[in-house]
């Protein structure tokens, strides 16, 4: 649990952008339920957007559900260059796939 909050973590880093004046919240949604499963999602005006989902999963032979998530976020670099990278993190560790948009 403590590396899937030091991807997290990691990815929050990487999604930061540069400030820019008056970028304005377009779209967020942010649900948490009972279950321990979660869904949000937000796009701003600069371009940056981002969603993710997570649930507990049932592990073989472990005798504790663990945390799946699904998710993505697009960003553009200082060149200029956009990117999306859509993840997934799992029992099985953080597996991304990033293309140039």
């Amino acid at each position: 649990m403590k590396h899937l909050i030091a991807i997290f973590v990691a990815l929050a880093v990487l999604c930061v952008v540069r400030a820019q004046d008056e970028v304005q919240l377009l779209q967020y949604t942010n649900d948490n339920n009972v279950d321990g499963s979660y869904n949000f999602a937000y796009e701003q005006s600069d371009g940056q957007k981002r969603e993710e989902k997570g649930e507990l999963k049932p592990v073989d032979g472990a005798e504790e559900p663990a945390l799946s998530v699904t998710g993505s976020y697009e960003y553009t670099d200082s060149n200029g260059q956009r990117y999306r990278v859509e993840y997934v993190a799992d029992e099985k560790g953080y597996r991304p796939t990033v293309t140039k948009l």
